[in-house]
């Protein structure tokens, strides 16, 4: 390598300035990944109807069709995407779950009962803010299918009188 030769960083597309002195980096300087050909890939564009090369090696194309979902099934994989965004649509409220960041969609309401349901007894309140029956509103992440439940509106605003009024 020259000392005028320009690299730059495969990942972060930084241009690397090396010391003649020192020799070229082995990693790069901004974000600390390999330079060489480790993780590297090259990917030739192909025109429709042409055999897939890669590495200089010929591949036929592929006979199954990978945008079809789970072997028996008829419906593209993105079907599922697509009714997903659709019921988040329809929701007035969609929470983001707390594990992937995904929306997460209101699968409907749970009911505590009272024998369910111990209360905490404030020592500064003197009484529990929250006793049952209280109702939530159950949400599932259609990504990892967290499950969370969040206190209904009306719960909310109970519980909020509860700790302003004691």
């Amino acid at each position: 390598m020259s000392a005028h030769e320009e690299i730059v960083c495969p990942w972060c597309q930084t241009e690397i300035v090396w010391d003649p002195e020192i020799g070229p980096e082995d990693e790069c300087p901004h974000c600390f990944n390999e330079l060489n050909d480790y993780r590297s890939i090259d990917l030739k564009v192909k025109q429709t109807g042409q055999k897939l090369r890669f590495n200089e090696q010929e591949y036929a194309d592929s006979e199954e069709d990978l945008a079809l979902a789970w072997d028996d099934s008829d419906e593209p994989l993105d079907k599922y995407g697509e009714k997903v965004q659709l019921i988040s649509d329809e929701q007035e409220e969609a929470p983001e779950c707390p594990s992937c960041h995904e929306f997460m969609l209101h699968a409907g309401t749970e009911v505590t009962s009272e024998t369910a349901f111990t209360p905490v007894i404030s020592r500064t309140l003197g009484s529990a803010f929250l006793t049952g029956p209280f109702t939530s509103d159950v949400y599932v992440c259609p990504s990892c299918f967290r499950v969370e439940k969040i206190l209904s509106d009306t719960d909310r605003l109970l519980m909020v009188e509860r700790i302003k009024n004691d």
